[in-house]
């Protein structure tokens, strides 16, 4: 942005505004967008859309309480149902980032994944304890990182789970992330079953194994081009960058944003076109930052006045 030509710079992130080569500060007492009306303003604001997104300084984002398992299904959380539509998009934006980033590490068209440093590893091995050392180490990032990403597909089913109740929309939300599952001979082959509450389970041992003996099928199963983590992983990206109400359903979503005419929440949700990554939970993420963030905006938003 631009005031009679110089560059205005705003870092949404900070509390300061670039003006040219110096620095205005939101809250210094030379400062002309500077009051103890606005500061307290803008902190009943923030209090407000913290109450709308389902937000408090002692609970989660997402204002729902989940319990942690650490073991053969890795990490895995069992979530309770979310109290509104915009703390489901929130959790459900957490969980989503998690699966992305578990799925990057094991996918082969990702730089530096597991699979990239373990067949490095593998061609310089040459039976020196150097070597084997180093192989040794690759091998166990593979099987880690490996049951991360069985702990977070978890993670990201059981919450899916306990929200079904929003809506159709959850539960399609669930049945595509399960379509990119393999089949259980294929899960079979990788060590991985189902135990009696729905979860995956990685037996590693005979991940490991399956690794040392056939490293290259290991890799075209977890990490090709329609691997595991691959599909996983692009089906976790393509519902961060959906719009609002292809994740809970038309339905859902209108009823969410006529829910309040004046709340900056159900405001972000009130169009369909919204972006989940780019407009609703970036704005809600910005917002959390109290009143400083809320402030800066609010100030921004006065001067594109004089433009």
């Amino acid at each position: 942005m631009s005031v009679g030509g110089v560059s205005l710079g705003f870092n949404p992130y900070g509390s300061s505004y670039s003006y040219g080569r110096s620095t205005l500060g939101s809250y210094g007492n030379n400062s002309m967008l500077n009051s103890e009306d606005w500061t307290n303003s803008a902190n009943e604001e923030a209090e407000k859309l913290k109450e709308n997104l389902g937000i408090s300084d002692t609970t989660s984002t997402n204002k729902t309480n989940s319990t942690t398992k650490t073991g053969s299904t890795g990490t895995t959380k069992t979530y309770a149902s979310a109290s509104s539509v915009s703390g489901f998009l929130m959790g459900y934006q957490n969980v989503l980032k998690e699966l992305e980033t578990s799925s990057a590490k094991l996918t082969g068209s990702k730089a530096n994944n597991v699979f990239q440093n373990y067949d490095a590893a593998l061609a310089r091995y040459d039976g020196s304890e150097e070597s084997s050392k180093a192989l040794s180490k690759a091998e166990d990032d593979v099987v880690s990182s490996m049951k991360d990403f069985v702990g977070k597909l978890n993670n990201a089913l059981n919450y899916l789970k306990a929200n079904a109740g929003l809506g159709s929309g959850v539960t399609s939300q669930s049945d595509s992330i399960k379509r990119s599952i393999p089949s259980e001979k294929t899960l079979a082959a990788l060590g991985i079953s189902y135990n009696s509450e729905g979860n995956l389970v990685l037996d590693e041992e005979k991940f490991r194994e399956k690794l040392q003996n056939d490293p290259e099928e290991v890799k075209g199963l977890v990490g090709g081009q329609y691997g595991m983590a691959e599909r996983v992983g692009s089906k976790a990206t393509y519902v961060l960058d959906s719009s609002v109400d292809r994740i809970v359903g038309e339905e859902e979503a209108s009823k969410s944003s006529s829910g309040s005419s004046t709340s900056s929440g159900s405001s972000a949700l009130s169009s369909s076109k919204s972006m989940m990554s780019d407009s609703f939970l970036q704005f809600a993420s910005f917002a959390k930052g109290g009143a400083y963030n809320l402030s800066n905006y609010y100030a921004v938003s006065m001067l594109n006045i004089l433009v």
